[in-house]
This record gives structure tokens, C-alpha cells and sequence, in this order.
């Protein structure tokens, strides 16, 4: 009998201590996950301040010297040590910009805090890139078609949000607002229709070409004058079974089904709308000598995120899409790349010199000049 009570209490005892430590290793491992959890949301803290740091630094270069080239840019940014590095509450960050194309670049900053790291970055263009300066019409001329597919373009205005009409401005006028007339005194007042989350009024695209192919020299001009501070995106839109029914319909919305996809060669960034994006398959460059021209290099095939800015940032390379080994790779180390080393070449015009591929992306499909023409004050 007493053997059986020891039995028991012993059962009882030993149980409590199993339950005991189990609930113990419940609350360390609890404290563990909510530690390494303020960890992770400290070094995310972190890398979005080294983020808006870099990007900040970047900005201020841009407004104060407007003519500053890219690859200069990034230079100052970066500093002597290609990257910014500090310590930021109680932990540390490094930050970058790189190029992308010849109008874009990256923004890349890293936190870390504790075991955790965490890495955000976002890609933007030039701010003067396809901005005005003022009152100005826009030629587009095509320089080359080399796909087959047929296509046309479209002009979308990006207007500023402050120019919102006549009757919110002193003595209700707004020279700048893109009215109907010249001046105050003959002015229409407008509202603007359009969708846009940020700093712009997008306003609906309008036909330029009309749908076709093989235009290598064709002009348009857009006679509507755009005013200062807009900015003018093309967007490409294919028909990709080269049959193209609606040759030369000038009446076409880009919004038509008969339209498989579009190539806008600008986009409003989904998280910092202060800022205009280069689109995945545009490639905008400003020329080398003459002051608001740029062209603009569709790709009209389809190919992944990868492939598109590796073509951007490195050029065309060997073009085989392989994982590239060894050092010399730098950040490319151990990953797929087609082993460019930057754009060297350049053609008659001072762009850089397009080629013509079908496995990968050449951005040599549709490729459109696009000029501001100033416009002479009334």
C-alpha cells in the first residue's frame, strides 16, 4: 500500500516537472520568436531609413546639378567606398545606387540589427528625364522597326497635380494650366480628367501612330503644347499576330482588345509616388548633344524581370543566360547573367548601338526619338 502511494506521488511529482519545464521551454522559445521578431522589425526600420538616406542624397545631387550625367551620379552618391555604411539604433546599414540603362538607376540599402537583416529598394529615372521646361510640342520620329509585329504609340501627359484649373488659383487663372488658349484672357478653364495616385494627373493616352510596321523614318508631331513641369510618357501597343486588321485606324483606343499588350515607357512607382519609373521593357536615352531628345527602345518580345534589367545594366554580353562563376562577377557572382560588362558601343546617332536577337532582349523592336520643340511665346 505505502509502496503504491510513493508510486503515485512519485508519478505526480515527476509529471508536474515534465509540465513544469515544458511550460518553461514554451516561454523561452516564445521570448526567442518575439526577440528575433523586434529584431526583424528593427532592421527593416533601419534599411528604410538608409533607403530614404540614399535616395534623399541622390534627389538633392539631381536638383542642385542638373546636367550631372549618371554614371557621375552614382559616383557621388556612392562615395570613394561605392556604398554608404553606418550605424543607425544600435545597429547598422549599408546603402547604394547603381544604373540602370542610361536614364535609370537603383536604390538598394540593407539593416541589420542583431541575427536579422532586412533589404529594400525601389528603381527610378532621371528627374528630368522626358520632363519639360517649357511650353513645348513633341515630334516623334521612328528610327528603326525591326520586329515584324504590328504596333502603334501613344502620348500620355503626366500633369502635375498643382495645375488643377482656373477657379482654385489668385484671380482665378493658371497660366500653366493645359486649357484651351494662350493666355489668361482667352483661357478656358478645364477640369482634368485622369487617374493618378501621386504628384501627377495621368491623363488618357492619345493616338500618335496609328497601328502598322516597317515606319523606319515616319514623323509625327503632337501639336498640343505641353507646359512646364508635365511629363510625356509613350507607350507601345502591339497587336502580336502580325496581321494587323486595323492598319492606319487613327480612331483606335489603347484600351482596344484588338491590342495583345502594352509597353509604357514610363510608370508612376506603387510605393513612392513622388517618383516616375523606367517600364520593364523601355529603355530611355537622353542624347548625347542635343537638350531634350531622347529615344526611347521598346522590347516587344516577352522575357522576365531578370533578363530585361540584366540587358539594361550590363548590354548584350556573350548572350547565354548562364550563372557566371568567380570574382570577376562581382555582385553577378553565382548568378544568371548574359555577361555583359556595360554599353560600349554606340551608333551614328550617339545612342548606344542596338542589335537585333530573338532569344533575348535587344530593346531594338520599336525604337522612337522623341523631341521638345519650344514653343514660341504669344
Amino acid at each position: 500500500m505505502g509502496k503504491a502511494i510513493l508510486l503515485a506521488v512519485t508519478a505526480v511529482v515527476v509529471g508536474a516537472s515534465v509540465m513544469l519545464l515544458e511550460s518553461s521551454t514554451n516561454r523561452l522559445q516564445a521570448d526567442t520568436r518575439q526577440a528575433a521578431r523586434q529584431e526583424e522589425a528593427l532592421a527593416r526600420e533601419i534599411a528604410r531609413s538608409a533607403y530614404n538616406l540614399i535616395v534623399s542624397r541622390a534627389r538633392q545631387l539631381e536638383v542642385e546639378q542638373p546636367d550631372l550625367g549618371l554614371a557621375d551620379l552614382v559616383a557621388l552618391v556612392n562615395g570613394n567606398e561605392g556604398k554608404l555604411t553606418g550605424q543607425l539604433n544600435g545597429g547598422s546599414y549599408e546603402a547604394w545606387i547603381y544604373p540602370i540603362g542610361a536614364s535609370s538607376y537603383g536604390a538598394v540599402a540593407i539593416g541589420r540589427y542583431g541575427d536579422a537583416s532586412h533589404q529594400v529598394g525601389n528603381h527610378r529615372v532621371l528627374r528630368s528625364v522626358l520632363e519639360v521646361d517649357q511650353p513645348s510640342q513633341v515630334k516623334v520620329t521612328f528610327l528603326e522597326s525591326m520586329a515584324g509585329y504590328c504596333s502603334a504609340i501613344y502620348i500620355q501627359r503626366f500633369v502635375p497635380k498643382n495645375n488643377n484649373g482656373m477657379g482654385n488659383n489668385p484671380d482665378q487663372c493658371d497660366p500653366s494650366n493645359p486649357a484651351h488658349g494662350s493666355s489668361c484672357e482667352t483661357q478656358e478653364d478645364i477640369e482634368l480628367h485622369g487617374n493618378g495616385n501621386g504628384k501627377y494627373i495621368a491623363l488618357e493616352p492619345e493616338l500618335v501612330f496609328a497601328p502598322g510596321n516597317n515606319r523606319d523614318g515616319g514623323e509625327a508631331l503632337y501639336s498640343t503644347v505641353l507646359n512646364p513641369g508635365e511629363r510625356a510618357n509613350f507607350i507601345l501597343a502591339v497587336d502580336a499576330d502580325f496581321n494587323c486588321e486595323r492598319r492606319g485606324d487613327t480612331s483606335i483606343d489603347i484600351d482596344d482588345p484588338f491590342y495583345e499588350y502594352t509597353r509604357p515607357a514610363l510608370l508612376e512607382s506603387v510605393d513612392d509616388f513622388n517618383q516616375m519609373q523606367e517600364g520593364d521593357y523601355a529603355m530611355i536615352q537622353p542624347h548625347p548633344t542635343r537638350p531634350n531628345v531622347w529615344r526611347i527602345a521598346f522590347e516587344d518580345l516577352i522575357f522576365s524581370k531578370a533578363k530585361l534589367e540584366d540587358v539594361k545594366r550590363w548590354g548584350y554580353g556573350d548572350r547565354e543566360w548562364k550563372k557566371r562563376r568567380g570574382s570577376q562577377w562581382g555582385e553577378r557572382r553565382n548568378k544568371y547573367s548574359y555577361g555583359g560588362w556595360g554599353w560600349t558601343e554606340v551608333d551614328e546617332r550617339g545612342y548606344y548601338r542596338l542589335e537585333d536577337f530573338g532569344h533575348m532582349p535587344d530593346f531594338s523592336d520599336q525604337v522612337i526619338e522623341i523631341e521638345f520643340i519650344p514653343v514660341p511665346a504669344s
